[in-house]
């Protein structure tokens, strides 16, 4: 049995590690959170064995708890609820009653205990509860769970999770817990990297209350729940140069080497900004509402994924001594040096930087 947690780096071919290392004669299942990483799981397997291998199911985590999760096992769900004669219809991404609205209770919010807080009065299933849902059913005292991960077993000869980074909540638990259960499971993810999204901020595993949970907590957290940690296969980027990777290093305190032959440079601008700006073959990554500009720019966030020629980063004012010896991160939320992190690490070429105090004498040109 082997349950294993590889910790990664930005650019160190996370999703190519996964892709390029299954057996394609076993019966694989790699999940990931989003679209476009099922997309870049796809687009590696083809790489590696010229089509996706026949024994091989690339899916969304959601797309994998209905199909797998929760179809099969719909009688014993609804026989929970007491709903035998219930007639669900599919899934809608339409969000499900808060609990409270401006402090109050909300009237139209149903508790865990009842099926509308899973299923619409239409028979549609909340995508956003679907794990909450699995988690919720017990039969004897015994969880679903348990059931489904023994039949993933005969299914499956390895089950395989990229971008891990990405669940939080319910659905952490529901990976946490079925993995317990699972013969052999991988979750590949970059601690530094969770937060940066436009959802799934918050909460289980990577905050506790308001608290953020650190590096070591969190290492701590998986080796209790049974899995082997492994931060050395993929700590060295195939992405950025060495001199961006020491930046890293030295400014964020983050374990960060090279495994490339891409040159590139660290470059603070200061003098002429608008040559930067107005060069569109460099991307400029601010910290929001890049739609706004008329250059091409991204979000810091928004880039997660992406790898350029030249990176331009546009700095907020909590960075503004970036450059001195004496920086810090004190006082600075992990989730705005994850955003930082991972607009630093998109350049497998140079890395230009412009401080705000600089950008605000010209951004008034550039502004819609």
């Amino acid at each position: 049995m082997a349950k294993q947690v590889i910790l990664a780096v930005a650019g160190a071919g996370k999703t190519y590690h996964i892709c390029h290392n299954i057996d394609e004669n076993k019966k694989n299942l790699i999940l990931a959170y989003t679209h476009e990483n099922i997309k870049n799981i796809r687009r590696e397997l083809i790489e590696a064995f010229g089509c996706i291998p026949k024994l091989t199911t690339v899916l969304t985590f959601d797309s994998f708890v209905y199909r797998y999760m929760i179809l099969p096992y719909e009688p014993s769900i609804l026989q929970f609820f007491q709903k035998e004669n219930f007639r669900t219809k599919g899934i809608t991404i339409n969000k499900p009653a808060p609990q409270t609205i401006d402090g109050k209770p909300n009237p139209k919010y149903f508790s865990k205990d009842k099926i509308e807080h899973y299923i619409t009065s239409k028979g549609f299933y909340y995508c956003a509860n679907l794990a909450e849902l699995i988690m919720h059913i017990k039969q004897n005292r015994n969880s679903l769970i348990k059931r489904i991960a023994s039949n993933l077993n005969k299914f499956y000869n390895e089950i395989l999770i990229d971008e891990f980074q990405d669940f939080r909540e319910f659905d952490y638990d529901l990976i946490t817990a079925m993995a317990k259960e699972i013969d052999n499971i991988t979750l590949v993810g970059d601690y530094n990297q969770h937060s940066v999204s436009a959802i799934n901020n918050s909460g289980r595993p990577f905050k506790k209350r308001t608290t953020n949970v650190s590096y070591e907590d969190f290492k701590a957290t998986i080796t209790n729940l049974g899995f082997n940690i492994d931060e050395n296969t993929l700590q060295a980027s195939r992405r950025c140069p060495e001199n961006i990777c020491k930046f890293v290093r030295e400014k964020l305190n983050i374990s960060f080497t090279h495994n490339n032959e891409n040159s590139g440079e660290v470059i603070f601008i200061d003098n002429n900004v608008d040559r930067i700006i107005e060069d569109n073959s460099i991307i400029k990554l601010v910290h929001k509402n890049s739609d706004k500009y008329k250059f091409r720019a991204m979000n810091w966030s928004y880039s997660k994924g992406d790898t350029f020629d030249n990176v331009c980063v546009i700095l907020t004012d909590n960075f503004e001594k970036l450059s001195n010896h004496d920086f810090t991160t004190t006082n600075i939320s992990q989730i705005t040096l994850n955003q930082l992190y991972v607009a630093l690490t998109r350049t497998k070429g140079n890395l230009y930087i412009i401080k705000n105090s600089d950008f605000r004498k010209i951004k008034s040109n550039y502004w819609k």
